[in-house]
């Protein structure tokens, strides 16, 4: 080979070396993004490890809610039951109350019926008073005429005893 093919041989040789070491800094440089891919993909792990944590707090927060959500109907039910046992507390009041009406209807009738009986024995009474006064009043003037005799009969005893 003649000089001019080796310094040519040489020269592409030279560049190849110069290609091969921009391809070796290229290389590193992409070494360096892979590594930065490699952090970057231990990153995104690491978040999806949070993220699943935070998954399972949320799953048991809705577990807890869920829980909480069965507890209010019960207490809800419980109520209800509690508001029908109210309306046929208040029912029975109304019935309760209907009956001391009607009672209350029948002592009024009945102190209205005493009240006319106790007029009426007022009436009664009060005429047989009067015809016990009346019966008084001849019986005290029957006494008056007998006293009035007797006396008249002891002063005729006396004057006839006296000789």
């Amino acid at each position: 080979m003649d000089r001019e093919t080796t310094e040519r041989f040489d020269d592409v040789t030279r560049r190849f070396d110069v290609v091969d070491q921009r391809f070796g800094g290229v290389d590193r440089r992409f070494d360096g993004v892979d590594q930065r891919f490699d952090a970057m993909d231990q990153r995104f792990d690491r978040m999806d490890l949070r993220f699943d944590r935070m998954d399972q707090r949320f799953d048991a927060m809705d577990l807890r809610f869920d829980a909480m959500d069965l507890r209010f109907d019960a207490m809800d039910q419980r109520f209800d039951a509690m508001d029908q046992r109210f309306g046929a507390m208040d029912q029975r009041f109304g019935a309760v109350e209907r009956q001391f009406g009607t009672m209350e209807l029948r002592f009024d009738a009945t102190d209205r019926k005493i009240d006319e009986k106790f007029e009426e024995s007022k009436r009664y009474f009060g005429v047989l008073v009067e015809r016990i006064e009346s019966m008084v009043g001849l019986i005290a003037e029957g006494h008056r005429s007998l006293e009035g005799q007797l006396h008249e009969f002891r002063a005729w005893t006396e004057t006839r005893q006296t000789p």
